[in-house]
């Protein structure tokens, strides 16, 4: 998939998705690079109307049909047409919408046939047409987020739950979904990029992308609903044989991607004007794992064994107007609600840039003091694909591993744990551990965590029903840096499954409070990235206003 590239200017988020409306319509196609977008713009028509400008990118989609409705996206039951454009040669188009006054969900599509003839349609739920109508759309106020395979997987997962009805979808319950079924919208993304790029043929029976991602979805037995087969045993049966390793592959970049993480990641809810980070002086710790893919061939092989980075800086200041910097010169940004932009260099001279989402840590995480820390999570903007995880905290905060035991866990899909433990499961990604699926035994200690296997869910491959049950033994995850302690970032020696070694892999597990995968760095195969569902680790806030998101 071409990437759009983020704006280098601060922007103002006021509602859910909106980029999606504004900005470009993201479709795939194999091969290329970077693709920059049209300047966003919306201005106010007639009574009722707005008149919005973008792009239809993919370097770019000509002659794309956009279309925006209301009530459930376009051809499902409820429909309704509410704006129309074509894209021009350059990929660029204009739509005016007259939006009802009430909160009606609206939603973006775009329809597009590749030149191998596949048929591309896409979704993007992006907000009530009460508070889009009563928002200032303008470029400024739209952050770089897209149409996209994303978005569409979660908007096909959605409908699954709740029966092909779109009535209840609210921003709160869309930024829900997709930290409750994060492991579900992964593989159906993964699965619509294959088939769009051309990586894997179309399934028998292809009508388009949208329609595949909703015919997983509704196959499958999502995340905390009764056993059955997952998400990915269900994309992998569908594409058929010689596409594991793409889908492998394919999991892993869309989450190390600055311009998919961030639609993985909590959602766009309505900030209202309010400020996710508050100013302030902060330590940024964290963990940078370069992936070895490549944005211009996310599905290809790993390229080399590149390492897990640690990263540490105590001199990070977020100002009132959301500008990051360091007075080092090591971290520069912005954060816009929860949406953030970051530029690293760490200890070895190296630079990153990253796109992503802030969330707030539970207070009990920091010893229930007054000062907030955030989570931090963010893919890279530019070819080489990477994860940023990291906290952003004062500098004499510390963190609390035992406050997660007491904290309750409704979406522990079926990994029942004994007391004083949680469960978590964990799904593998990449070519080292993409497919393996894992439930594990979660305890917050004084100074790291321990986890085990659960013995009420034996992991699998999901690749291979027939494979033997997979299993791991217990392992401790203790503070990272060495002579350097950093605190919120916790490693430790693990053997868990591989995709060619059921018996298991030996190598470092890595975590990062509040992250919602656990690093896996073996020396011969590079990073894995086991992704969880919400859970007590995991679980965050969006603004400053508890239960907001969920």
């Amino acid at each position: 998939m071409h990437l759009p590239t983020p704006p280098s200017k601060r922007s103002f988020a006021r509602l859910p998705l909106a980029a999606a409306l504004a900005l470009g319509l993201s479709a795939c196609g194999g091969g290329g690079g970077a693709a920059g977008l049209a300047a966003p713009a919306a201005t106010a028509t007639a009574q009722g109307a707005h008149k919005l400008s973008g792009a239809v990118v993919d370097a770019p989609i000509a002659f794309a049909s956009v279309v925006i409705t209301t009530g459930a996206p376009l051809g499902q039951p409820g429909a309704v047409t509410v704006g129309t454009a074509t894209s021009d040669a350059a990929g660029a188009y204009t739509v005016v919408l007259n939006l009802p006054g009430d909160n009606s969900p609206v939603f973006a599509n775009a329809t597009a046939t590749q030149p191998n003839g596949t048929q591309v349609k896409l979704a993007a739920y992006i907000g009530p047409a009460n508070a889009i109508t009563a928002a200032e759309l303008t470029a400024r106020e739209i952050p770089n987020l897209v149409i996209s395979q994303v978005t569409t997987a979660a908007l096909a997962v959605y409908q699954k739950l709740n029966g092909g009805s779109y009535a209840a979808l609210t921003p709160a319950a869309y930024a829900a979904l997709l930290s409750q079924h994060h492991d579900d919208i992964l593989p159906i993304a993964a699965a619509v990029q294959a088939v769009t790029d051309g990586l894997c043929a179309t399934p028998a029976g292809f009508v388009d992308t949208e329609s595949m991602a909703e015919q997983i979805a509704n196959q499958s037995s999502l995340a905390g609903t009764a056993a059955g087969t997952s998400t990915t045993a269900t994309a992998s049966s569908l594409l058929q044989s010689g596409c594991d390793s793409e889908m492998r592959n394919l999991t892993q970049s869309i989450g190390a991607n600055g311009t998919w993480s961030p639609q993985l990641d909590q959602g766009d809810v309505n900030q209202s004007g309010v400020t996710v980070i508050a100013a302030g002086s902060y330590t940024l710790q964290g963990l940078i794992t370069p992936t070895g893919l490549s944005a211009a061939a996310p599905a290809s092989a790993p390229v080399g064994t590149a390492q897990p980075v640690l990263f540490n800086d105590t001199t990070v200041s977020v100002s009132a107007t959301g500008q990051i910097s360091s007075t080092d010169g090591k971290v520069s940004g912005s954060v816009t609600g929860s949406y953030l932009t970051l530029s690293l260099t760490d200890a070895g001279g190296a630079t990153y840039t990253f796109a992503g989402k802030a969330g707030l840590l539970p207070a009990a995480a920091l010893g229930g003091t007054s000062a907030a820390g955030y989570a931090l999570r963010a893919g890279a903007t530019t070819q080489s694909l990477s994860r940023f995880d990291a906290v952003l905290v004062a500098a004499a905060a510390q963190p609390v591993w035992t406050a997660f035991n007491g904290l309750p866990n409704p979406h522990d899909d079926g990994v029942a744990c004994p007391a004083g433990s949680f469960g978590v499961r964990l799904e593998g990604n990449g070519s080292e551990a993409g497919g393996i699926r894992l439930g594990s035994c979660v305890t917050g200690l004084a100074a790291g965590l321990s986890l085990a296997q659960s013995a009420a869910m034996p992991g699998d491959d999901e690749y291979h029903a027939a494979a033997q049950a997979l299993g791991f033994n217990p392992f401790t995850l203790a503070v990272a840096g060495g002579a350097a302690p950093l605190p919120f970032v916790l490693s430790g020696a693990a053997t868990l499954p591989g995709t060619a070694a059921p018996a298991g892999v030996a190598g470092t597990a890595y975590y990062v409070m509040g992250a919602n995968e656990l690093v896996f760095s073996t020396p011969a195969a590079g990073v894995g990235l086991f992704t969880m569902d919400e859970n007590p680790l995991d679980r965050l806030e969006q603004s400053q206003h508890p239960g907001e998101d969920h």
